[in-house]
């Protein structure tokens, strides 16, 4: 008996040293200090271990665990590069593959190295994340998105430069942006109010730009949770809603402000062109070409106001200015005079609003072309002899053109005439036949020739008949011979 619990005991030692070994680890792994959970990450994913602690579930091995206040969540799992996606195990056993996750209510984006999950209302309790996953893995809770924008200034101008800047909070905090670095998009579009008293009246939306939290082109800061750009009025004045939208593959959040009114251009431009010079005209003639801009909007600081640009002349050249003297106004430009052709101007503005609003602004094209330049001739006494002959021959009188007409119809009436004398002549015709108005009718001769004839054909019958007569009575006398 002795032997047999002997043996008992050392089939068990390894079981309990493992169990002792295991509790060991799970004390010291809880033991250990948040400043060595936080050590930096691998595979490019150093950036995620400063995400809030009270917007993320902890995750150990694949598993965690939801509490019951919680309404939505949004798991980021990181996975190794082109493996199957993830599958999640609620509770109380059932599964969520990528394939049914629509038909149960789950948001999924499936990419080749993440996925993007977002539950709402989840299962109470333990769960867990079958998958190659990375540790960079995270699990937050977003219940209270928010998109914050700056207010727009309310006396807007075509042509202006805006700065705006949107922040994008969970529960009036901070989202870091650094786990959605590759989702995260802002959107700014003006949408018509449609009112008829306006000039975009029925133009719809139009789209402004796109931002994106990266720190190129406008933005300040790379991943900073801060949107920050800049965009142009380059459209038609009247009254528009601002819209700022936030999307990613499973939300989307927008923020519409209250209407603004976009006013024109405050600044006009009056051209006075002057005459075309040549390379005949001696320098001290030439007249430089003149342009007055004048603030038109009393909602500007007029004294501050500078202008500059660059212009392009008929011959190609360019060439920069700038009208930067204080306290002047109206603004005068002189442009050099290269002759005729197009003027083409590229102009900015810069100044301060009545209210204090730097503003920088865009104005449209200034063009305007100057035709060649046309002499008048001079008088005639001044010239000589000779060109006043020619100058009064050209003025004379057109002369008088050939009789082209006259030739046709003579000529005809030559062929005309020769035709039918050759007739004549091959058709033996004479020239009484010509006398055609001396002819007697043809139905006259006709019906005289025919009475002609029976009276002619009725004297030669009756003397047929007389001598017939004779010659019966004649007969009738003689006696025949016996």
């Amino acid at each position: 008996m002795a032997r047999l619990i002997i043996l008992c005991c050392l089939l068990l030692s390894p079981l309990l040293v493992a169990q002792t070994s295991e509790r060991a680890d799970l004390l010291q792994e809880k033991n250990k200090q948040p400043s060595e959970l936080d050590q930096p990450l691998s595979n490019g994913f150093e950036l995620l271990r400063d995400l809030p602690t009270k917007n993320q579930i902890p995750m150990f091995e694949n598993r965690f665990r939801i509490d019951e206040n919680v309404e939505e969540i949004t798991l980021l799992l990181f996975r190794r590069r082109g493996s199957a996606s993830t599958v999640l195990v609620r509770p109380d056993g059932s599964k969520i593959h990528f394939q049914t996750a629509e038909a149960q209510k789950v948001r999924w984006h499936d990419a080749s190295s993440y996925d993007l999950i977002e539950i709402k209302n989840p299962t109470p309790g333990p769960w867990q994340a079958v998958g190659k996953l990375l540790p960079e893995s995270r699990i937050m809770v977003l219940t209270d998105i928010k998109l914050n924008v700056d207010p727009l200034p309310s006396n807007l101008m075509v042509g202006e430069t805006i700065k705006i800047t949107a922040r994008l909070t969970n529960a009036n905090q901070p989202i870091n942006v650094k786990d959605f670095r590759d989702v995260l998009a802002l959107e700014m579009i003006f949408v018509s109010t449609n009112n008829a008293d306006y000039d975009n009246f029925g133009r719809g939306v139009v789209q402004v730009a796109q931002f994106r939290d990266d720190g190129k082109g406008y933005d300040e800061r790379a991943r900073d949770g801060v949107f920050t750009g800049e965009f142009q009025l380059r459209f038609i004045a009247g009254e528009w809603t601002p819209k700022y939208i936030v999307r990613t593959p499973l939300y989307t959040r927008e923020v519409e402000q209250t209407p603004v009114i976009l006013k024109a251009a405050p600044i006009t431009a009056d051209i006075t062109a002057a005459v075309a010079a040549d390379e005949t005209t001696p320098e001290q003639q030439v007249k430089p070409h003149q342009i007055v801009f004048r603030v038109t909007d009393d909602s500007v600081n007029k004294a501050t106001v500078l202008l500059q640009g660059r212009i392009r002349y008929p011959n190609g050249d360019v060439e920069e200015f700038a009208l930067n003297e204080p306290n002047v106004t109206p603004r005068t430009l002189e442009l050099r005079n290269r002759g005729h052709g197009s003027y083409i101007l590229d102009v900015s503005a810069f100044g301060t609003m009545q209210d204090g609003r730097e503003f920088a602004i865009t104005l449209p094209e200034i063009s305007f072309v100057v035709n060649r330049p046309v002499f008048e001739a001079p008088a005639l006494d001044d010239l000589p002899q000779k060109i006043k002959d020619e100058i009064a021959a050209e003025q004379a009188g057109p002369e008088a053109e050939f009789p082209w007409g006259l030739v046709i119809i003579v000529n005809l009436l030559t062929l005309v005439g020769g035709s039918f004398a050759i007739w004549f002549v091959m058709s033996d015709k004479k020239i009484a036949d010509l006398l055609f108005w001396r002819k007697k009718p043809v139905d006259v001769a006709i019906s005289s020739a025919t009475n002609k004839a029976e009276d002619s054909n009725v004297t030669k019958n009756s003397n047929n008949v007389q001598k017939n007569n004779d010659m019966d009575d004649i007969l009738d006398l003689t006696l025949p011979d016996d």
